[in-house]
This record gives structure tokens, sequence and C-alpha cells, in this order.
């Protein structure tokens, strides 16, 4: 069964949407039947992580809320959840560091959708925990368009209609909250045309990141080997 698939069966208390978990899948589909490790941030009622159980038929499901559900109900054992704020470095590191001493293979971030905040997390998680060529998900990153968010804001220009014409920069654009961060993802995932020995600046280092797979709402980043 698809995620998608699980999910209309069972009826699990998440809000991820269809698109995410096309993604999810078009992504993870290789590891379904293998022994993983996965760890999300914010977790809610803990709906996803019965998803993720379901879907990983050997996976380990690691879920981390500030909030946490007082009751899970897994009989399978592969769940385990804990509580902690997602900028308490050090209890993230040491909650990474037990639960999964091998690394992750996945790690989602679903918690404050605030840049700053997320920042924190990704360094704590992405360098030390995830495994070279796991999956590091980050979650409605749209938010940087909203006005109503905290460090959110509106693009420069709307317009009802297409803006891109192929004559320079067309599109609405701004470095505001979640939206700023995902292009820094992006600055990341170029580095080698950064350090191009012919246009680039002067140096040489390799991207962290292999791929990056960006869509409405949702980043996937594949770290690099």
């Amino acid at each position: 069964m698809t995620l998608n698939e699980i999910l209309a069966s069972k009826r699990y208390d998440t809000d991820k949407s269809d698109e995410y978990l096309l993604s999810y899948e078009r992504c993870f589909k290789d590891l379904r039947t293998t022994p993983i490790a996965l760890l999300e941030i914010g977790v809610h009622k803990g709906g996803s992580l019965l998803l993720w159980r379901d879907y990983f038929l050997k996976g380990s499901i690691v879920g981390v809320d500030k909030y946490p559900p007082i009751e899970l109900d897994d009989e399978t054992g592969r769940i385990r959840l804990f509580q902690c704020d997602q900028v308490d470095t050090q209890r993230i590191d040491a909650i990474a560091g037990e639960s999964g001493s091998a690394g992750f293979h996945i790690i989602i971030d679903d918690a404050s959708h605030l840049a700053s905040l997320t920042a924190i997390t990704f360094r704590t998680l992405f360098y030390k925990h995830l495994r070279p060529g796991g999956f590091y998900a980050i979650e409605d990153w749209g938010t940087g368009y909203w006005d109503s968010w905290p460090d959110g804001s509106l693009p420069e220009r709307l317009s009802d209609e297409p803006t891109f014409e192929g004559q320079g920069n067309q599109f609405p654009s701004h470095q505001s909250g979640m939206v700023g961060l995902v292009k820094q993802l992006i600055d990341e995932c170029g580095v080698a045309d950064v350090y191009h020995p012919r246009f680039g600046v002067h140096g040489n280092r390799k991207s962290y990141i292999r791929t990056l797979h960006v869509s409405c709402g949702l980043v996937i980043i594949e770290k690099a080997l």
C-alpha cells in the first residue's frame, strides 16, 4: 500500500497532504522493506508516527515534540516518543545519539515552521545524525510567504498571471522566514558552481547536499555520500 492508501484506510490523525505523501513516496519507496531509522520532530497527536510505522515495515520510528501525546497505540513497540523542545540542542543531540546511534535514514522537521528554530534543529541533526545518502525533510516552508506568520511576509509583486517570460527575474520574491532558509539550502546545493575553477570564487569545497526535492510547502534534502 502507498502512504495515501494507508492513511485513507487507517484515518490516522495527521495533516500531511496528499501531495506531501506523494513526494515522500518518490524518495522513500526503496527503503520500505529495509530496517531504517526515522526521526520526526513535531508529531502533534502522533498520527504520522503510526503512518510511518505502517509504511516502513522494518522501521524504527522516533518522535519528538514539546508536548507529545500521552498515549500512542503501538502494539509493535517500534515507536519511541520523547518530550523535547526543538531548540534544546543538547537534549535533541542526546535523543538522536541514543535512539539512532548508527544515524537516521530519514529526519523530518514538522515543528515550529520558523526559520531561526528550524535552522538550529537542522544544524544539530543533519551533519551529525543523518546518514550519508539519507533524507532530511522540512515541511511547510511556505509559511515564509505569509505576512500573518511571525517571520513571514508577502512577496514584493503579486499577480494573478504567470510572471516569468524568460527575461530576467520576473518572479515575486523575497528572503523572509522559511522561504529564505530554503534558498540558503539551494545555495549550499550549488556550491560546486560557487567554487567553479573558472567562473567562481577561489577555493574548493563539495556540497553537503546531493539533491534537493522542492515542492510547494515541502523540501526534501538528500545528504551527499
